[in-house]
């Protein structure tokens, strides 16, 4: 899979000197600052945050701990968001559709960090150790695919087309590469701390399938 038709990468810049805030010791200092306690200035700092790491050229390694490190706040702020947009209901106020604008531009942002990584390491033969990475990479570019699925049924939009077509993708990617079944730690999942990239795939085709346009928002 060479490219995504819904993940558009941004042209890549060369700054060291910026690259170094994304290193751990002052990634984990720039998180233990951000404005909790103000979600909406936490939001706008993280989004322009992740526009600027995307634009990087880093290492990917570099990359990939960056985002796990940034991941439990990225779901802090997504869920805050989808409280947002679940209070109301139908029809929607021009500030839930501004909240979900927001909300899918950073879901769909966190996820091309993760993507850029899978479309450099399968470029290539992976490794048995990069092969681990290959796997967590795929599972969280599908998990985020599949929340942007969410996000549109809770606000009863269509999705848009790329969406499907990439994770339909990512998937055959993952048969392609035999690690649809690899077991990948997650955290942060309120469920089960463990997870598969065919698990992550089946839930999105199932949410499709029970047509939530009949379902209340907090069912979704």
């Amino acid at each position: 899979m060479k490219n995504s038709f819904f993940l558009v990468i941004p042209e890549q810049q060369k700054k060291p000197e910026r690259v170094k805030l994304f290193e751990e010791t002052a990634l984990s200092h720039w998180i233990s600052e951000l404005p909790v306690a103000n979600p909406g200035l936490t939001t706008r700092l993280f989004y322009d945050f992740l526009r600027e790491f995307n634009s990087l050229e880093m290492p990917l390694q570099l990359r990939l701990d960056a985002l796990e490190l940034l991941r439990p706040s990225f779901l802090d702020i997504e869920d805050y968001l989808l409280s947002c947009i679940t209070q109301t209901g139908f029809p929607k106020a021009e500030k839930d559709q501004r909240t979900h604008n927001i909300l899918v531009l950073i879901e769909k942002e966190f996820t091309i960090g993760y993507w850029m990584i899978v479309r450099e390491l399968t470029r290539r033969n992976v490794s048995w150790l990069k092969g681990k990475n290959t796997a967590l990479s795929i599972q969280r570019v599908v998990k985020g695919l599949s929340r942007i699925l969410l996000t549109h049924y809770i606000m009863c939009l269509s999705v848009p087309e790329w969406v499907w077509m990439d994770l339909h993708s990512l998937y055959k990617l993952s048969l392609k590469l035999k690690k649809e079944s690899v077991k990948v730690t997650d955290k942060n999942c309120k469920f089960k701390k463990t997870t598969t990239i065919a698990a992550c795939y089946k839930q999105a085709l199932l949410l499709d399938l029970t047509v939530p346009a009949g379902l209340m928002q907090k069912e979704i």
